[in-house]
């Protein structure tokens, strides 16, 4: 079967990286895949895989006619089973491709949504797609709700993660880890070290550390906090409050802000902890999923997908929203006893599993896929 992803907007970062993590992953399992994207860093890893890679322009009102008949042509030349989009803008390109196409000749089309739909796309783009899929249960109930603009209840396939990058018993180097201490020895190993990953914004509630951390002091307990985040895409003024409360606090001396990092998986190993303070319920969040495959506790406010995951992984470390005084008291225990974590990573969660998941979908609405 050969599948084609078109993600006009392919990234590195977040789960628009699931159309070449999929690729790659359906290519070793019997599937061929082609991505269909503008040119990006990615480009290597899928060409590594087998994948093949076909450069396109991003969607805007001059190419958008353009990338119609292009993809028309690829569809035609390369006569895909499905094609698989990760945007409200790419399911309307690929139905618009696919209209002066024999009926015979016409790919399923799968829509992934891995966030909210923006107000007014669902109905232009997503209402062309045959089937969806949504990246989690609480994304799934959301578009499942009365008023749902999609025409079919979402099947649920989490964005895994590679378990051959991240499982239980993974450790890094100890070069890494003599060059983590030395670049942090604030951070001492009679400390508890806390990782909060994520962007930096008022969503991800960070003004929660100042009660946490303070907490946590009071009690006696040391405590290094890491904010593992780019500065350089968040608000300024927003970065620069944030640093005034936790002066005002006299915390800054117990706060390392460590940007985003390649190396995330060696800096949530490190630390005895991982954070997720968002304020808002999240469709998705990879460095908590990440923390917990690599069996690393971690405590987040239990909405969204965080509640999902932690209900998965370890229950305990859930807490109600906003409850920063429980947060101090499941640190505190954890301080004392390490949680047990999952001793392997459960279903659906491996990057195998969401390829394992695909395949089934795609048997379910190619005809001849069931053979």
């Amino acid at each position: 079967m050969r599948i084609i992803h078109y993600s006009p907007k392919l990234r590195s970062g977040g789960p628009s990286a699931l159309a070449a993590d999929l690729a790659c992953a359906l290519q070793s399992s019997d599937c061929e895949n082609i991505v269909v994207s503008p040119p990006c860093e990615l480009i290597s890893r899928q060409n590594a895989a087998g994948v093949r890679h076909i450069i396109s322009r991003s969607i805007n009102l001059m190419t958008t006619w353009q990338e119609i008949r292009r993809l028309r042509n690829i569809i035609r030349n390369h006569k895909p089973a499905v094609v698989q989009v990760y945007s409200a803008e790419a399911a309307w390109v690929t139905s618009m491709a696919s209209r002066r196409l024999r009926p015979s000749a016409r790919p399923r089309i799968v829509g992934v949504l891995t966030g909210y739909p923006t107000p007014g796309t669902p109905k232009v783009g997503w209402r062309h797609c045959h089937v969806f899929t949504a990246i989690s249960k609480h994304l799934r109930n959301v578009l499942d709700a009365p008023g749902s603009p999609l025409s079919s209840k979402p099947w649920v396939i989490p964005y895994g993660v590679n378990e051959r990058l991240c499982y239980p018993g993974y450790t890094p180097t100890t070069a890494w880890l003599e060059q983590w201490r030395r670049n942090n020895p604030n951070a001492g190993a009679d400390k508890m070290s806390i990782c909060v990953p994520g962007a930096i914004s008022p969503l991800h509630g960070l003004e929660d550390i100042v009660p946490i951390l303070t907490g946590l002091l009071r009690s006696g307990i040391g405590a290094h906090v890491f904010i593992a985040g780019d500065t350089r895409r968040a608000n300024e003024d927003y970065v620069a409050e944030l640093k005034q409360k936790f002066a005002d606090a006299q915390l800054s001396d117990h706060i390392t802000w460590i940007g985003a990092r390649a190396d995330l998986r060696d800096v949530l190993c490190a630390c005895d902890v991982t954070l997720s303070l968002t304020r808002e319920p999240a469709t998705w969040d990879r460095p908590v999923l990440e923390a917990l495959t690599l069996g690393r506790p971690v405590v987040g406010y239990d909405h969204g997908v965080i509640g999902e995951l932690l209900e998965a992984f370890l229950p305990e470390g859930r807490v109600a929203p906003g409850d920063t005084a429980s947060i101090i008291d499941t640190l505190s225990q954890w301080n004392t006893y390490s949680p047990s974590t999952a001793p392997e990573i459960p279903f659906p969660y491996r990057l195998s599993d969401t390829a394992a998941t695909y395949k089934k979908l795609y048997r379910e609405i190619v005809p001849q896929a069931k053979s």
